[in-house]
């Protein structure tokens, strides 16, 4: 009897713990999580599938890879970013759709003016359109999802 009993109950709490999940990302549990350092661009992906191919890392040079590693970014809940680069820092916008997982980054001010890999950088965020991550590590994509931006937390 007890047995039936532990059966029912479990039958009866457990659709309120699957109608509880949220599938969606959870937009600001990802971005506004603290600060986030680039890893490195990649290029030559399969963005539906990166464990499957994860694409080229563009950097592979100990420098190359001390800089763009220096770059950093934190989203903050109100929609504004921040962060820093080579000999400078920058300000900017950030919007995200958990639906279609699409980003936008917009108004990016430096501080300094912007050339080599600081430009680059920038450049890359400005073209930002997709997400895909966790809190742990994120993936930014241009439109055409062929390349991104990895970041990991700090």
């Amino acid at each position: 009897m007890k047995k039936i009993i532990k059966y029912i109950l479990t039958l009866m709490v457990l659709p309120l713990i699957l109608c509880g999940c949220n599938q969606e990302d959870d937009v600001f549990e990802i971005f506004a999580s603290g600060t986030w350092r680039v890893n490195n661009y990649y290029t030559d992906c399969n963005w539906n599938n990166l464990a499957y191919k994860p694409g080229k890392p563009v950097f592979t040079t100990i420098d190359d890879l001390k800089t763009i590693n220096s770059f950093t970014v934190v989203f903050e809940e109100d929609g504004t970013m921040r962060g820093e680069i080579d000999g400078g820092t920058f300000t900017a916008r950030w919007s995200a759709n958990a639906k279609d997982k699409s980003f936008n980054i917009t108004n990016i001010e430096a501080t300094i003016a912007l050339k080599g890999k600081n430009a680059e950088f920038i450049t890359r965020l400005k073209n930002v359109r997709f997400y895909q991550g966790d809190s742990m590590t994120m993936q930014l994509a241009p439109q055409d999802k062929t390349s991104y931006i990895q970041f990991n937390h700090r």
